[in-house]
């Protein structure tokens, strides 16, 4: 087709659009709008929503999952190991494999500053092989009175890995621990 012919057909729908739409004053100024105005009665104001007591995120538990190569040494854990405060966080990092252990401390530091009120962050070596999992998949649960901290392993791939690596998973839970 022709570009000249192509221009009346522009130019309507451009008519079309802009008639449809109104103008850009109306857009910003909802008063001056032809169904506001037409009516008489203003719109109705939206209803004041109530403050929460407290916002919903800080209730959802601080995840995190640290991972290394070469630190899969030893079984993993079977329980999970609280961490209170930093002298915790360092005792336990150095129970850790060396590659693991400064990148440990640093995400256990900087989860354990948003744990929510009521809750403790937790600790546990969960996985070793070629890929980490996804920390989305922690959970807790309890077992004869310790927390036990589970995550689901990465799907099945066909990549070989020379050295496996270690995953520590990190979790606050309000879980009563007896």
């Amino acid at each position: 087709m022709h570009p000249t012919r192509l221009l009346p057909l522009a130019l309507a729908a451009t008519a079309l659009l802009v008639s449809a739409c109104g103008t850009a004053e109306e857009a910003t100024d909802p008063g001056s709008s032809p169904s506001a105005s037409s009516s008489g009665t203003p719109m109705p104001k939206p209803k004041p929503q109530p403050e929460p007591s407290r916002p919903p995120s800080s209730e959802k538990p601080v995840r995190g999952l640290v991972s290394a190569g070469g630190a899969a040494e030893g079984d993993l854990e079977k329980t999970a190991t609280a961490l209170p405060d930093e002298a915790a966080i360092k005792a336990y990092a150095a129970t850790l494999g060396t590659s693991l252990q400064a990148s440990f401390t640093t995400e256990a530091t900087t989860l354990l500053a948003h744990v929510p009120a009521g809750q403790r962050l937790y600790a546990q070596t969960v996985y070793d092989g070629c890929e980490a999992p996804d920390p989305a998949t922690i959970t807790a649960g309890t077992t004869g009175g310790d927390v036990v901290l589970s995550v689901t392993p990465p799907k099945s791939t066909k990549i070989q890995c020379l050295v496996a690596e270690r995953s520590v998973a990190l979790l606050s839970t309000d879980l009563p621990v007896g």
